[in-house]
């Protein structure tokens, strides 16, 4: 039975050069079948806003619809760590922490999800980054047609979670290399490099072949996606008892358990997506209450059961004035959530008390002098001149109030005092 007003899952893949679109639905046994496929052509970056406003037009997404976009992995910033098995008590904190001494950018301005598993009495966390202004950049397009994305994710990555096979992954176009390891479970290995010079390709490999067979995994295989097959014409020089394998056009029937991608970064709450979940339970729940009154129906009349009939009929009813209910709670519960989160943003950059200004003017040495302080969620930022920026890097180090303090950039000295920039955390 083909239910169009249905939650549907719909991939989209950005690569040089095309914008390629499959409409999945899933089947028997967790597998999904492509039941629509199309490709829009993207001759320049501005082509894009073009195409996305055409793929609305042709598919007519639904609001409740699964939209996920695969990007460039040169967008993306794959970081692995463990933690200590008591942090999985407040595992975002600890993790966010974590993430501030692997990534050299402020968390502020990255999307960023993570998974974790325990692994050897340790938590094996995953985090997968991207910039928000380099998301940015193609959101716009698709906010401006009015499509809300769900996530994110590398393409490559995601295309070897369907295959499910292990072996080796590029991907890519003329002035894009990509490569991913895959293991049949994660990514062991991840390259790119941006390259439009001619021989690009063939370099690409001689230098990141190595790199990947030194991970200790040991592939046969290798699968060749989009304009991949282009940047491989010296393969079977480099490694001749390597099996290629071209997967431009992907198979009717693949897997995709996207609940357990390990790579994507959601764009919508947890919260929203939940509320998808139990609509559609509950729209699936109304058809199937609606089909077995209608299977019903004949059945009771020529058992004279009408009355019988009719009380299926009100209970249908009441399912729907429920459904219509619940849509009106999703959107009060939206909108609330909305203004909870701006309000906890707004706490947490409430500015400090009287005591830590007190205390600051304390510990800092006379011949210090501050030009700025800024207190953004539990850290403050401080900039200005010394005889000695140790000593005051010193002096808060000692105090109670924190716990943590560095430099955030080097510090720069003028005749005979030193400028700085320093962050401290709050205890």
């Amino acid at each position: 039975m083909n239910l169009p007003w249905l939650p549907e899952t719909k991939l989209l893949l950005l690569e040089e050069g095309r914008l390629l679109f499959l409409r999945l639905r899933r089947s028997f046994g967790g597998r999904a079948r492509v039941v629509e496929r199309k490709e829009y052509a993207l001759a320049r970056p501005d082509d894009l806003r073009a195409a996305v406003a055409a793929l609305k037009n042709d598919c007519r997404p639904g609001l409740d619809d699964l939209l996920l976009l695969g990007l460039p992995l040169e967008v993306f910033t794959i970081v692995h760590f463990t933690l200590p098995l008591a942090a999985a008590e407040s595992l975002d904190d600890a993790v966010g922490y974590e993430l501030m001494r692997h990534v050299p950018h402020d968390l502020e301005g990255l999307y960023w999800s993570y998974r974790c598993h325990e692994e050897e009495d340790r938590l094996a966390v995953s985090v997968t980054l991207a910039a928000r202004s380099r998301v940015q950049n193609y959101l716009a397009a698709f906010t401006a047609a009015g499509l809300n994305l769900s996530a994110v994710f590398p393409a490559l990555f995601l295309l070897a979670w369907m295959i499910h096979e292990p072996g080796l992954y590029l991907g890519g176009g003329a002035g894009q290399c990509e490569m991913a390891l895959f293991d049949g479970q994660a990514v062991n290995f991840q390259a790119w490099e941006g390259n439009d010079a001619e021989g690009a390709g063939s370099t690409f490999l001689e230098q990141n072949l190595p790199l990947a067979e030194n991970r200790g995994q040991v592939f046969e295989k290798v699968f060749l996606w989009s304009t991949a097959k282009d940047m491989v014409a010296g393969l079977p020089q480099l490694r001749p008892l390597l099996i290629c394998t071209e997967i431009n056009d992907l198979p009717e029937s693949l897997r995709l358990d996207w609940a357990g991608f390990p790579y994507s970064i959601d764009l919508i709450s947890p919260q929203v997506l939940r509320r998808r979940q139990l609509w559609l339970k509950l729209e699936v729940a109304a058809v199937i209450f609606l089909v077995a009154a209608l299977l019903g129906q004949p059945l009771a009349v020529l058992a004279g059961k009408r009355r019988h009939l009719q009380k299926l009929e009100k209970k249908l009813n009441v399912v729907r004035l429920e459904a219509d209910k619940l849509s009106g709670i999703r959107k009060h519960n939206k909108a609330t959530i909305s203004y909870l989160e701006t309000l906890a943003q707004l706490v947490r950059e409430q500015a400090v008390t009287i005591d830590l200004l007190k205390e600051l003017t304390e510990v800092i040495p006379q011949d210090t002098w501050l030009r700025s302080l800024a207190v953004r969620a539990r850290k403050i930022h401080l900039q200005g001149t010394s005889v000695s920026a140790t000593a005051v890097v010193k002096a808060l180090e000692d105090s109670p109030l924190f716990y943590k303090v560095h430099f955030d950039s080097p510090v720069v000295k003028k005749g005979s005092s030193e400028t700085f920039k320093i962050i401290v955390d709050l205890e």
